[in-house]
């Protein structure tokens, strides 16, 4: 929007106010989001462009951002060299976030018209095919016939030096001179950044006729569309060249445009959306909740809505929620939404309930939507059972600080960390919070706190290490602890995936002598340069930790030669992987600890054997061969050029970052703590590979002296198992598990086959006639499974042998067996192909209740507590 209305080439004349006063003018033909989408890909199609789908959310080469918060982001390459571009002309619909980093619309959510978290961007760009001329023609002709809006209801801008651009308006375009604004650099000039392609761009506008504001108010008129032209590239010292193939970009967001074409102020109240706030409404009113109107509600409906279209789709691509980088952003999303939910009256699952409406509002368009249904939802699910607890407990200490009061109202720096650190708090969700209660929140940052990190300097072999630092400020505690920082800090504050250092701080000059306290934790604080460190019973000391005091700190080498060991190690893995794989692999998260590391990686399906045992070796290979690991400091594109890569969700400098080599095996951009040398890796031991999600997979290991004590552990158990079954020798082990097995397996087949037998032949102890929806049912109440001495699940299978029996030998009807807390449901699909068993049980067990689910002919599900034959006859 632009920041006063620019320089015009000619006065307001009274017509176009008597034209702006007009009561009635032609009304826009409504379109639908999807249509809007369709109508714009198939318009620049039919004028030469290729229509590429939507690229990731998730930046793949891009580390100076979190997400694709543009739809030029996936072209930035083309247009410093567009003969490498995939088309000459392209038209894309892109999927963008904007939600932590530099580019954060999160805190503006539901209280604005045209803020979100999640949006989309129509873009078409030219990489050299045409001209400024061209680009406006069919801007134009898209706004004006394919969307037929009324000329009097639209304005353009332009650089106000851009008089080739001015002149297209005016003269070919022929629009009145009095509908085009010519405006300063800071309006109508577009750049990359400091240094980049840049060129003037022309922006459209839509008189959205508010009453509040005068024809020539800023706030009266709705910018749509930007088409940017990429004419120039910015040296750093500002220099300007002209590039030797021009590109366009243009940027229209859906979501204004479907306001425009449906006449609504609020992108909120746009169909897409509005299917997901009906969705919410219908969800207040199941959980005994009146839907009101006011300010507040319809806001927090809003944030519901908006972030559950973000943090669908980041989980569609692989994030997960977690405590750094996008992880951390996606956490932020779901939490202030499950928040927002609780102020509605939801008391239950607030997302995963809400899931089927966005699947109705974007699932045609976007059907990655329902092909990763219970993936999404069940990840939703639970995180937002994971912040249930921590949620009650976070508001009752929040109630407790609003309770005891506050001269100024304001939250202490220290309390907002124990929200964050303790009980998983967002600082910026304590914010929102306090101001809904009439509070502020005061933080370190903004007092200034900092401290530099000096903990690269310790030589993780040493047994040993401490600096003399002094205190920069310090805080008490309610749980007896207090919350200090200290400069220089040689604390490792936990983040990138790394686990914190642990250690001491001794205070010098008190009364009592030296005061030797545990550091239990360090943390970076979140907006500021200073590492908190949580000192073990400190509460009270405000004297002797004052602000300059004088203090020894030490960290416990130990655990940062564990850490060190095992984040050297997770490079190595990611290069084997790399190696093993293919460079597509890319990192997904990661998990450092003393003992031990995870990590996770893009890949679509499991690694074999072979493949783990030929990335243990490559690993082990390295670690044997003593490489030294260096560490060094560059600017982002040196770093880039060397060919290093970045770790999954961090946001880099350009300026300086920091870059961890191990010869020609390994180089990654890396702010955490490693061996100066690979041979203390071996040696390195995988101890699990799995799925944690669709594409995602996760590998569990331990490196050094973690693995040792690991393979001797395994060993004792092997040991054990061949004592067990009479083993003479470990050699003997697989061949006596295997006759284990193989009786096992023999064991399991009669106990199959005795309980076919008895499904057919046993006679119900109750039965009960009713119907589940419109479908007859029988319900069968079976003997109890001690009844039946049946063995551990021997219930479960009891009962879907049953229900399999009946519903073939009684197809008209569905049938349900309960055996114990055991509950299955069998009915004919011939006989209703329309039916779905899975959703029939757990209709049924919203009334008994337990859980279970299915496919079409059979589901089966557990019961919380058995039921008696009067609850069965009630139903």
């Amino acid at each position: 929007m632009l920041s006063v209305w620019c320089r015009r080439a000619a006065p307001v004349s009274s017509h176009l106010l008597r034209l702006s006063s007009l009561a009635g003018y032609r009304q826009l033909s409504s379109m639908t989001a999807r249509e809007i989408r369709k109508r714009y890909t198939e318009y620049f199609v039919r004028n030469g462009h290729k229509h590429l789908p939507s690229a990731t959310i998730v930046p793949k080469n891009d580390p100076t951002l979190l997400f694709t918060n543009a739809g030029m982001v996936p072209f930035k390459q083309y247009f410093l060299n567009p003969s490498s571009a995939p088309h000459p002309m392209v038209a894309t619909v892109q999927k963008c976030v904007r939600a932590g980093g530099k580019h954060n619309d999160l805190d503006q959510v539901g209280f604005t018209p045209r803020h979100h978290t999640f949006f989309e961007m129509l873009g078409n760009f030219s990489f050299g095919a045409y001209s400024k001329r061209d680009v406006i023609r069919m801007a134009w002709a898209f706004v004006r016939r394919e969307l037929q809006m009324p000329e009097d209801m639209l304005r353009v801008t332009v650089l106000e030096s851009d008089t080739e651009t001015y002149e297209i308006w005016r003269d070919e375009i022929k629009l009145d001179p009095q509908r085009i604004v010519r405006c300063g650099p800071r309006d109508n000039f577009w750049s990359m950044g400091n240094e980049g392609p840049c060129g003037p761009c022309t922006e459209i506008f839509w008189d959205t006729r508010d009453p509040r504001y005068s024809i020539d108010d800023e706030e009266r008129w709705l910018e749509f569309w930007n088409v940017v032209f990429m004419q120039y590239h910015r040296s750093a010292n500002g220099q300007m060249t002209p590039l030797a193939t021009p590109c366009i970009d243009t940027g229209m967001g859906l979501e204004r445009v479907a306001s425009i074409m449906q006449g609504k102020t609020n992108n909120f109240d746009t169909d897409e959306f509005q299917k997901i706030i009906g969705g919410i409404e219908q969800l207040q009113i199941k959980h005994g909740s009146q839907v009101g109107s006011s300010k507040s509600e319809t806001a927090y409906r809003r944030v519901v809505a908006d972030h559950l279209r973000a943090s669908a789709f980041l989980i569609s691509e692989g994030v997960r929620p977690d405590t750094t980088g996008r992880g951390y952003v996606l956490r932020r999303i779901i939490r202030r939404a499950f928040r927002a939910g609780r102020q509605l009256g939801i008391r239950g699952p607030v997302l995963p309930a809400l899931y089927p409406s966005l699947v109705a509002a974007m699932g045609t368009d976007y059907p990655e939507l329902s092909e990763q249904q219970e993936h999404i939802s069940g990840t939703l699910q639970l995180e937002e059972e994971a912040f249930s607890k921590t949620l009650d407990r976070g508001l009752i200490l929040l109630e407790s600080i609003f309770a005891r009061g506050s001269d100024n109202k304001v939250i202490s720096g220290a309390d907002a960390y124990v929200l964050y650190d303790t009980h998983g708090f967002p600082i910026d969700l304590t914010e929102v919070i306090a101001r809904d209660h009439g509070w502020s929140l005061a933080e370190w940052q903004d007092a200034g706190v900092s401290s530099q990190f000096c903990g690269y300097d310790v030589d993780p072999e040493q047994n040993t290490m401490s600096v003399s630092s002094r205190v920069v400020a310090f805080s008490s505690l309610a749980n007896g602890d207090g919350l200090a920082v200290i400069d220089p800090c040689p604390f490792y504050a936990q983040g990138g995936g790394q686990e914190s250092d642990m250690g001491y701080v001794t205070v010098h000059g008190s009364n009592q002598g030296q005061n030797t306290l545990a550091v239990t934790h360090a943390v970076a604080i979140p907006g500021s340069r200073a590492t908190a460190l949580v000192v073990a019973n400190a509460g009270g000391s405000e004297q002797q930790l004052a602000a300059g005091s004088a203090v020894t700190a030490g960290i416990d080498m130990g655990r940062r030669r564990g850490c060190a060991v095992h984040h050297t190690a997770t490079h190595l893995l990611h290069a084997a992987l790399r190696q093993v794989l293919g460079a597509t692999v890319q990192q997904a998260g990661s998990l450092v600890r003393t003992n031990g590391l995870r990590f996770d990686f893009t890949s679509p399906a499991a690694l074999t054997a072979d493949q783990l045992c030929q990335i243990e070796r490559m690993v082990n290979s390295t670690a044997l061969a003593n490489e030294r690991v260096v560490t060094s400091e560059m600017t982002l594109d040196a770093a880039r050029s060397r060919g290093a890569l970045a770790l999954f969700g961090e946001k880099y400098s350009r300026d300086n970052v920091r870059v961890v080599g191990i010869t020609d095996v390994s180089l990654e951009l890396c702010g955490g703590t490693h061996v100066r040398t690979t041979r203390s890796i071996y040696p390195f031991q995988i101890i699990s590979e799995g799925s944690i999600g669709a594409g995602t997979r996760r590998i569990e290991a331990c490196a050094g002296i973690a693995a040792s004590q690991w393979q001797r552990q395994q060993l004792e158990h092997a040991r054990a198992a061949a004592s067990k079954l009479n083993a003479p020798s470990l050699d003997m082990l697989s061949e006596k598990a295997q006759r284990l097995s193989d009786q096992t397996q023999t064991l399991r087949s009669e106990n199959e086959q005795w309980l076919r037998v008895a499904a057919t032949n046993m006679q119900a102890a109750a039965e009960h006639a009713t119907e589940l929806g419109s479908i007859p049912a029988r319900i069968h109440i079976l003997p109890t499974p001690e009844d039946l001495a049946l063995a551990a699940s021997g219930d479960m299978r009891l009962a879907a042998e049953y229900v399999c029996h009946w519903r073939g030998a009684q197809p008209h009807t569905a049938h349900v067996a309960i055996c114990g807390t055991a509950i299955a449901l069998g009915l004919c699909n011939e006989r209703f192909p329309k039916a779905q068993a899975g959703a029939m049980l757990r209709e049924l067990l919203k009334r008994l209740p337990g859980k279970g689910g299915g496919q079409s002919t059979l589901a089966q599900g557990r019961l919380r507590s058995a039921v008696s034959v009067d609850q069965i006859q009630q139903l």
